[in-house]
């Protein structure tokens, strides 16, 4: 049998039995990050009440990795016999699929008839809407594009959900500021709900406007971020231009300077000399 098993997004204690008989019984793990695998194992083992009750879960386990870099190759390679023992699938924290590897794995266990299960598990964006105490429909987006272009043009397209739905985001740390900013722009008058290391001794929550949200952050930017918008506060009848909208614009060079100055760090001046020299 084929398990997928969800992981605690960081309390320990947060892992459900079902999780605990299925690793007890595997004999094959596969899982996102060997390492991470083999030290929640490490982990799980510091509780009495789990090493009297699942003890296999410690012994005579075979880990392969399997994530989004090595899957199809995985995949094409497996041995006939491989499904034959029981494996459980695991992503380094919360449920598999969840901004995680594994769709290609349900895909593959059902095209091929390998009898497969999911269990039932938390994820860090389910968590955080819950502590947010919004209610309604909300709407997860995962990770944002690492590029400011790709990234504006993302937050665009979901800019007209903003009236009826929260929207929900996954960020690193390394451009969290930059996406908050980018989210303020587009979602005008954004209420921001974000938090980190849910679960964890050191969660915390962040809530309030751009600015406040900022400054509530400092300057140690660590773990990975979940930012929730808030419905109904974001102003949907503005039309947004990114540099390369404004860029096409049938206007003067002089009523461009004066929007990209706008929404980048240059001065209209320095824009005007840009595009007279790229006239020129």
């Amino acid at each position: 049998m084929l398990s997928f098993v969800p992981t605690p997004i960081g309390n320990m204690s947060d892992i459900t039995l079902n999780a605990l008989e299925a690793l007890n019984n595997c004999e094959i793990i596969l899982c996102e990050d060997t390492r991470v695998a083999k030290k929640l194992i490490s982990l799980l083992g510091r509780n009495d009440m789990i090493t009297r009750n699942f003890p296999n879960i410690f012994h005579h386990k075979t880990f392969f990795s399997f994530h989004s870099h090595n899957q199809e190759n995985f995949l094409a390679n497996i041995k006939n016999d491989f499904f034959d023992k029981d494996i459980v699938f695991c992503t380094d924290a919360g449920s598999p699929c969840i901004s995680d590897p594994g769709a290609a794995l349900i895909n593959y266990a059902r095209s091929n008839h390998i009898k497969y299960q999911v269990f039932l598990g938390g994820c860090a964006f389910s968590h955080a809407f819950i502590k947010s105490g919004l209610e309604g429909a909300f709407c997860f987006m995962g990770f944002l594009p690492s590029g400011r272009k790709d990234r504006l043009q993302t937050l665009k397209s979901h800019v007209c959900l903003n009236d009826k739905l929260h929207i929900i985001y996954y960020e690193s740390p390394h451009r969290l500021i930059e996406s908050i900013n980018d989210m303020a722009e587009v979602f005008c008058n954004a209420r921001f709900y974000i938090y980190k290391e849910m679960t964890k001794f050191y969660e915390r929550e962040f809530i309030g406007n751009r600015h406040e949200v900022l400054s509530a952050l400092g300057d140690e930017i660590l773990g990975e971020y979940c930012i929730i918008i808030q419905k109904g506060e974001s102003n949907n009848n503005i039309l947004y231009l990114d540099e390369n909208d404004i860029l096409s614009l049938d206007i003067s060079n002089k009523q461009k300077s004066k929007l990209l100055a706008k929404i980048t760090q240059k001065s209209a001046k320095e824009w005007y000399r840009i595009l007279e020299e790229k006239d020129s």
